[in-house]
């Protein structure tokens, strides 16, 4: 028997082919913080983190999956579903692989925002965004300790490769083959209007600090996590030192995937 912690979007019932084989002794389901609790007493060693729902619902289990270097199985409930590649009826294949000790898994670069102390991980992004006051924002932006320009308007994102087709697509910014190890800025609405998304490679340290006089903005992570962001403040983003792991099937093909989504 699989054992899977669970996490689902609310009001959305199991299907009827997760109930099968639940019934079947094929896989257990822990409700996540339950399972977290028997995984830190040592009483639980899962495959994995089952999430239930669309793209949102799979971000919020990044940190944890990071945590616990734990891969992601996402079973697609939502409207796009552009993260969460299985559907509920290619499920029991799934299982059927990692029961022959013979899973596929996909394993995709992510960053880490490092910010009082703490380091967070991410999948998609990280953004830095003006204030309810709606005043522009001043962002200056460092480069392996070197400044290279300052950002004023209403913020500015950095993106991995898989969070292209995100926010940073939705702001401008350009779609990256998710294989590619770089990292994406893209300025939202720049005051420079000649100031344009720019590409980086994955390895380089980015540093962005407020530099509005009395201002308050605020970083919002994977559209997940927000923080409050004051002048004078700054964060860091590298790229994760460990991959972010997800259960997939060899016929998922990502230019596949970006022609069907986008309408290509």
């Amino acid at each position: 028997m699989l054992n899977f912690l669970l996490l689902k979007k609310q009001r959305i019932a199991l299907p009827g082919v997760i109930k099968s084989l639940i019934n079947c002794k094929e896989i257990l389901l822990y409700p996540l913080k339950e399972g977290l609790n028997l995984v830190e007493k040592g009483h639980l060693m899962p495959e994995g983190i089952m999430t239930l729902g669309g793209d949102g619902t799979l971000l919020k289990a990044i940190p944890i999956a990071y945590k616990y270097d734990l891969p992601i199985l996402g079973i697609n409930k939502g409207k796009f579903g552009f993260l969460t590649e299985i559907s509920p009826e290619e499920l029991p294949k799934v299982v059927d692989l990692i029961k022959k000790q013979k899973p596929y898994i996909k394993e995709k670069n992510g960053i880490l925002i490092a910010f009082k102390g703490k380091k967070i991980p991410a999948l998609n992004e990280v953004a830095i965004l003006k204030g309810p006051e709606g005043k522009i924002i001043y962002l200056q932006v460092e480069l392996n300790g070197e400044v290279l320009t300052t950002v004023y308007g209403d913020g500015l994102i950095v993106a991995t490769p898989i969070g292209s087709t995100a926010y940073n697509l939705s702001a401008g910014g350009p779609v990256i083959h998710q294989d590619a190890s770089v990292l994406i800025c893209t300025p939202i609405c720049s005051f420079k209007i000649n100031l344009k998304p720019f590409v980086i490679p994955d390895t380089f340290k980015v540093k962005v600090t407020l530099t509005s006089p009395r201002d308050v903005a605020h970083i919002l992570i994977d559209g997940q996590i927000n923080l409050p962001f004051s002048t004078g403040e700054a964060l860091e983003i590298t790229r994760a030192p460990k991959p972010i792991k997800f259960f997939s099937l060899p016929e998922k093909d990502y230019l596949k995937k970006l022609k069907k989504k986008f309408n290509w």
